[in-house]
């Protein structure tokens, strides 16, 4: 095959992008159909706009959540008296146009449409924040968006108006008070919608008999009216009916009394038969819509994010709940039972020609994973609460398989002992993360005609259970022939499949992986592109199948020959499965590819300058000549030798074998020599270059994390592993750099973190459920409550289980050990007892997350404190208890009153807790999962070229080819999906910088919205979509609600880290900025020095950014009015630019100009306030000379005022700066024009009011 040549391949990969760009840009040039629909029995029209690539079941769901129709759910969509298909899209109808009407046809009903009705119906009656006791966990999914801004939409405002200022929510705001837990849910949270009916619920007539069946019915419901009158009703084929029916005797047909109604709709159906339904579902529905679109919708396509402090919503009773499983999969449960695998495999095998295909094809495979996913971990629950029974019961618990709902489980124990020699458990334990990360490696290089498994982990109750797809006929009776590609059953012999090796060339190639021969036992050498661990099965479907992924990236050889050996009073690492990220591997081939570039440069440069000198002078000239005849462009191209490389030519593969115990053929000792040392180097790099410059970008704040969760992704992001927490501490102390203190901390606070966690899984796991919530409060009260309770004892310490023996000082050493043994790093001695003590809270919300626990929100009590201020919470809850009681004593209220106060404190005292949590604290455990979830690299495609675009300052093409990688997102991950969030967040900014503030704020509610529920509302990224809505609602002229959304945000910094992170200075400045716009001068002034001290800390007291700070100090105390502090902040800031920058700098010379006006100010402030006490003292005397004339009482009346007059006269300085929010050109214009007439206005002031005082009198 003849050799690509640079001239070959640039081409075909401009014509490659452009063709892609041209289909991207075909596709956002679609224009969006806004169809009319005509609904039925003349009940009007309703416009739905929709894309011509949505399906028409797309339009239907539209139709059904829609506040107008979502009355209807069983119906069909029909275009010119044609019905039309659900899954056939909008564009393909023939004669469809933009503006179409469509008629909505009623259908008969079928069991399984009138089970989505009604569950429709319960949807609607349940509200926005519906109560799912099925769920995993409480409360998934929340957001608090509405509520922070309190479902109010403030109308645009120009804050100049203001002349003093307005009520904020930072109005009583205390900056030194920490952020209470018991306000982690916002205040206002309407959990309980509307009421509209009493109960709905299936009736105990069901199932209908056969003779009924066959005349239509399909179920029997019993309904209870807020009049208190009971309902039977009949649901048939034709809608539903009011019957004959009661508790004591059947009769399905129709009433024909005056109680007789009928309707298609359920919902109709009640609005006639309670007048109460009626009325209260309108406001239900305007309940609904004062909540935006997104904080309704059920996330699906996402795992939902869990708060890990709640406050749950009281448990209330429906007769229907333990009826959902048939109103959602039928009698039979027959909806409910998947063939996972084949639907996995089938959806990957669908057509990916064109955008069109492998968007559909994106979508599928999401819902598909998010489906098995949510099975999985329901499955995974059954199986460690002992709900399922084990394939092989006579085995050890470890080696315990089980299949449930089509779902092969394992436990990730090594049962089998296949890595004892590795570490155990703990690689084991490893391995099966690494398998995952395996499977979600080859999902994105796609390669068609190569299977992997559908793959989750799941972590519950200290035991990780394993979940996948089943392959077909792996569990019948077959010869190890079915695997036929790696080693058979971890023994000598292993396989090679001639088409196997092929398909399996094409992943490597993408991931870089090095063909390797192993020895193979009695059939030879083998040549292997995966591990020899790695096993290719042919399945009963034909398809080919790879499985135990975990090794997919090669050993770090440097952390396993010198960090994993016990030296040092080290003990030895707990596993030798020390694997490298993939991320690792494709920097560390960029890197050389970049490398290997420059020298190739180097030599084609080098070539041609020794050709040039050998061609002669009379050569060169003509040559000189021509190239200035072709244009400067050419004469660029040959400048620029790095152009002349073709990157095809670079090879460089790894060996994921390398360093392993595999053996290898006597001819391939040489190759498997240079495989090691590629893989040496890799690991170098890593240790080296990576870690340094991960350093450096947190000391420039390129990177700056919040909590232990955004240094972890820092770190995957970058290829580092986690066992290197330890070495990245080490250096930023070692450091000495400011910028990386609070990386120190962090880093110390995450490996206690992760030990607890560890500490957590090991006492939970084979611990019975009821002990559970004992467990796990008093390790808390060990670690975060010891300073309250010194001695802390397990409740059912009786029952002899192992927790209850932990004392916060063996807990204490046993965090040492394990930071030890995980991270090679020697914590201080009284550092776990330090940061337990500093930051409690983000400490608690850090355990966890990572533990899956979720407590209830309350001030929890750390520290021992005086008995009434211990007692504080439970007094006013009991005071809420006592006065609802007394409300309702009518003529006793009195009496109750009187004794409030003894009540209040008899029940507080009872209700003193011995420890900082109780058991009852511990609200449920969490299964924490890991899926193997898919990208769609067309989007991101999309994404990517529509940011190039503005980048190279083509806005309008840019703006088309971002919202068309919206509308990919949207249709591949759907609407509440993080992916779809980041594209909002990005549209949303970009809108915000041309100007179009009103598009950006909407782009940002629902960047916000999203990842509240699928991130958490309290994630750094949730955080930081509230920062800046604020900021967009700010420029828009909605300054109270911007400061709404930032103090929601730095509450919740608050609670995530603790006061001064160094981003939190840039929240601080942009509070202060919108107080100051809104003349409260005062509170920005203290948000102003909370932004420098931050500054400070984190830069040290000589910096720029320090001298920025003291320079916007002193315009704030400027505008405060407090002249001679801002005159001294203002010294400070020239002082330091001009150390740093020198004195010809403009920054220098503007601070030597403000402070120069702000001296003069000073000055004139200063003499203008002696003026006006000279003044007052004047006109005192002058009053009290006209008082010796006057009456007795008069003078009585007089002598009041004055002494008013004599207070005012002491608080002169005030009112000199009470002009203080104008600009310094007009303030001295005030003080002169005032310094005249001043005087003689207040003395008639206080002249008439000591005359109106007199008269009074």
């Amino acid at each position: 095959m003849a050799e690509h040549t640079p001239e070959q391949a640039v081409p075909e990969t401009a014509v490659a992008a452009e063709q892609e760009t041209q289909e991207i840009e075909e596709a956002g040039a679609e224009e969006f159909y806004q169809i009319t629909i005509n609904l039925p029995n003349m009940g009007g029209k309703v416009q739905v706009i929709a894309s011509p690539r949505e399906a028409i079941q797309d339009v239907r769901q539209s139709v059904v959540e829609s506040t107008e129709t979502c009355i209807h759910s069983c119906f069909s969509l029909a275009f010119n008296g044609t019905k039309l298909n659900d899954f056939m899209e909008l564009g393909d109808i023939e004669g469809i146009t933009p503006d179409s009407e469509l008629d909505l046809i009623l259908n008969n009903y079928t069991e399984r449409e009138a089970r989505i009705h009604v569950n429709r119906l319960r949807d609607l009656l349940a509200g926005p924040a519906k109560l799912n006791v099925n769920a995993v966990g409480i409360d998934p999914g929340m957001s608090f968006l509405s509520t922070v801004s309190g479902h109010v939409e403030e109308a645009p405002i120009d804050n100049s108006t203001y002349e003093t200022a307005p009520t904020t929510v930072f109005s009583k705001f205390d900056l030194n008070a920490s952020a209470a837990l018991s306000e982690f849910v916002p205040k206002g949270l309407e959990r309980m919608p509307v009421q509209c009916i009493k109960s709905i619920a299936l009736s105990g007539w069901n199932p209908p008999p056969h003779h009924l069946r066959l005349r239509g019915d399909l179920m029997y419901l019993i309904v209870t009216t807020l009049e208190g009158e009971t309902v039977q009703i009949t649901s048939t084929a034709t809608g539903f009916h009011v019957n004959k029916s009661t508790s004591n005797h059947f009769d399905p047909t129709p009433r024909q009394d005056s109680k007789a109604a009928s309707d298609h709709s359920l919902i109709v159906l009640l609005e006639k038969v309670s007048p109460m339904f009626a009325t209260n579902f309108k406001k239900l529905q305007e309940f609904i819509t004062r909540h935006h679109m997104l904080e309704v919708l059920p996330v699906t396509t996402a795992q939902p994010a869990y708060p890990w402090a709640i406050q749950p919503a009281p448990h209330t009773f429906d007769p229907t709940r333990p009826a959902e499983a048939y109103l959602n999969y039928g009698t039979d449960s027959v909806d409910s039972l998947r063939d996972w695998n084949d639907e996995i495999q089938s959806h990957r095998e669908l057509p990916r020609g064109n955008l069109q295909e492998r968007v559909m094809r994106d979508r599928f495979l999401n819902k598909i994973n998010a489906d098995f996913a949510d099975a999985a971990v329901r499955g995974a629950m059954d199986v460690v609460n002992g709900n399922v029974v084990p394939l092989n019961p006579l085995e050890t618990e470890e080696s315990h398989m089980y299949v449930y709902n089509n779902i092969f489980f394992s436990k990730g124990f090594d049962g089998r002992k296949t890595f004892e020699k590795l570490g155990g458990d703990d690689a084991a334990h490893v391995a099966t993360g690494k398998d995952l990360e395996g499977v979600r490696t080859l999902n994105g290089v796609d390669v068609e005609g190569l299977y992997t498994l559908g793959t989750v982990v799941v972590d519950y109750k200290g035991v990780r259970v394993v979940a996948q797809s089943i392959v077909p006929g792996i569990f019948r009776q077959q010869e190890e022939s079915s695997i036929v590609y790696g080693s058979v059953d971890n023994g000598p012999l292993v396989k090679s499949d001639e088409k196997f090796h092929e398909i399996l060339g094409q992943a490597a190639k993408a991931l870089h992986l090095a063909e390797h021969a192993v020895d193979g036992g009695e059939d030879g050498s083998k040549n292997l592109w995966t591990s020899f661990d790695t096993k290719g099965l042919m399945g009963a479907d034909g398809r080919r199948y790879l499985l135990d992924l975990y090794r997919l990236n090669p050993v770090d050889i440097e952390f396993l020959e010198n960090d994993a050996v016990a030296k040092d009073g080290m003990p030895e690492y707990p596993h030798k499965l020390t694997l490298m990220r993939p991320e690792l591997m494709l920097l560390f081939w960029e890197h050389k590819l970049r490398s290997w570039v420059q020298e190739r440069a180097l030599e084609i440069q080098k070539r041609a300058e020794e050709k040039k000198a050998l061609a002669g002078e009379g050569e060169a000239k003509e040559e000189k000549a021509e190239a200035k005849k072709e244009g400067v462009e050419e004469a660029k191209e040959e400048s620029n030798p790095e152009d002349d490389v073709n990157v095809l030519d670079f090879d460089l593969s790894f060996n994921v074998d390398a360093f392993t115990s595999v053996k290898v053929p006597a001819d391939g000792e040489s190759a498997k020599t240079e495989q090691e040392n590629v893989v040496r180097e890799a690991s170098k790099f890593l240790r080296e270059s990576v870690i340094a410059i991960l350093l450096q970008d947190f000391t420039a704040y390129v990177v700056s994390p919040i909590d232990g969760g955004s240094l972890t992704k820092a770190m995957h992001r970058r290829g580092i592993n986690m066992r290197y927490l330890g070495r990245i501490a080490t250096l930023a102390k070692d450091s000495k750099e400011l910028a990386l203190i609070h990386i120190h901390y962090l880093a110390m606070q995450e490996m206690v973190v992760r030990s607890v966690k560890r500490i957590i899984r090991k006492a939970l796991r084979g611990l019975p459920t009821t002990h559970i919530p004992d467990c796990v409060s008093h390790i808390l009260n060990c670690l975060l409550g010891h300073e309250y309770n010194a001695n802390p004892v397990a409740t059912l310490a009786q029952d002899g289980y192992s927790y209850a023996t932990v004392t916060p000082e063996s807990l204490r050493e046993n965090i040492q050990a394990e930071v030890l043994l995980r991270y090679r790093f020697q914590l201080p001695e009284d550092f776990v007892k330090s940061i337990a003590k500093d930051k409690k809270i983000p400490m608690l919300r850090d355990i966890c997350l990572r533990a899956g626990i979720q407590v209830e929100a309350r001030d929890y009590i750390f520290f021992p404190v005086s008995d009434s201020a211990v007692t504080t919470e439970a007094t006013s809850a009991a005071a809420v208890d006592v006065s609802a009681a007394s409300s309702k004593k009518g003529s006793k209220q009195n009496k109750v009153e009187k004794h409030h106060d003894k009540q209040t404190r008899t029940i507080a005292k009872s209700k003193r807790r011995a420890t900082t949590f109780e058991a009852n604290d511990i609200l449920t455990l969490l299964p924490l999962a890991k899926q193997a979830s898919t990208r769609s690299s067309y989007a991101d495609e999309a994404f990517e070229a529509g940011k190039t675009s503005l980048a190279q300052g083509q806005r309008q093409l840019g703006l088309e080819l971002l919202l068309e990688s919206l509308t990919l997102h949207e249709q591949t991950y759907g609407f509440l999906h993080p992916e779809t969030a980041r594209c909002y967040q990005a549209l949303a900014m970009i809108y915000y910088h041309s100007d179009d503030k009103e598009v950006a704020l909407e782009f940002q509610r629902k960047a916000v919205i999203v990842t509240e529920r699928t991130l958490g509302v309290d994630s750094p990224e949730a955080l930081h979509s509230y920062l800046n809505m604020g900021l967009f609602e700010h420029a828009s002229g909605r300054t109270l609600t911007a400061l709404k959304y930032l103090k929601h945000a730095i509450q919740y910094w608050d609670l995530i880290y603790g006061k001064h992170h160094p981003d939190s200075a840039t929240a601080d400045n942009n509070i202060a900025v919108m107080l100051q716009s809104l003349r409260d001068f005062e509170t920005s002034v203290k948000f102003f020095e909370r932004a420098r001290e931050t500054q400070e800390l984190a830069h040290g007291k000589e910096h720029l950014i320090l001298a920025n700070c003291h320079h916007v100090l002193a315009k704030a105390y400027a505008l405060k009015g407090d002249f001679a502090t801002g005159v001294k902040e203002e010294q400070l800031a020239h002082e330091m630019y001009h150390k740093l920058v020198g004195a010809e700098d403009v920054r220098t010379k503007e601070a030597e100009m403000w402070l120069q006006e702000l001296k003069d100010t000073a000055e004139f402030a200063a003499n203008q306030a002696q003026y006006e006490k000279a003044a007052l003292e004047q006109q005192q005397q002058q009053a009290i000379n006209r008082v010796a004339s006057l009456s007795a009482t008069a003078a009585a009346a007089s002598k009041a005022a004055l002494a008013e007059a004599a207070i005012r006269a002491a608080n002169a300085d005030a009112q000199v700066g009470s002009k203080g929010h104008l600009p310094l050109n007009e303030l001295l214009d005030y003080i002169n024009s005032q310094s005249q007439g001043s005087a003689g206005a207040k003395s008639k002031k206080h002249k008439a009011n000591a005359s109106k005082r007199a008269t009074k009198k």
